[in-house]
Formats: C-alpha cells, structure tokens, sequence
C-alpha cells in the first residue's frame, strides 16, 4: 500500500458553476485499485464584497493508467441567492491511496 498526499487549487473565478481541475500522482508500483480522499479545503468568496455561504460543492474521483492515478477534483462555491455569479476560489487536499 502506497499513500500520496496532494493538493488541487482553484484560482478567483466568477460567472460559473461547479469547477473541475486535475493533478497527476506516481506511484513506484503499478496499483490495482486507488481511491482518492479529501484530507480538507479551504474556501472563501474573493473581492471585497461580503456574501452568506449557500452551498459549497467538492468531490473527487480517481483513475489509474500505469502507475500514474488521476485525480480529478470539482468545486464549486456559491453564496445565499443560489446564483454562480459571485468570485470565489480554493483549495482541495487529498490523500491518494493505492495498493
């Protein structure tokens, strides 16, 4: 069993829904089965302007090729009026586990 431990980021963006972005993780041995585990997040609206959390969106999946496995994370920040039209950004961490 192998264990990596990474970080996904999403910069200041407005104007959409829900967000996905991936990042790559090598494991020294070819694994049979990985799942990916949110270890935590951070999320905040971006601008000066003061908003009410309404819904706050994160999930992960993982694949593997080789000995590389995918992690693909979406997150998505929303504040009160249920509108994506506000800035928002973060960070997802994951631990990768692989065997």
């Amino acid at each position: 069993m192998e264990i990596h431990n990474g970080q996904i980021t999403f910069g200041p963006l407005s104007g959409t829904g829900p967000r996905t972005s991936s990042t790559t993780v090598t494991f020294t041995r070819i694994p049979t089965q990985a799942t990916a585990i949110m270890k935590g997040f951070s999320a905040s609206f971006s601008g000066g302007n003061d908003h009410h959390l309404g819904n706050l969106d994160i999930r992960l999946s993982s694949s593997i090729s080789g000995n590389i496995v995918t992690v693909n994370a979406t997150f998505g920040l929303r504040d009160w009026s249920g509108n994506w039209d506000d800035n928002y950004e973060g960070m997802v961490f994951f631990s990768v586990i692989g065997e």
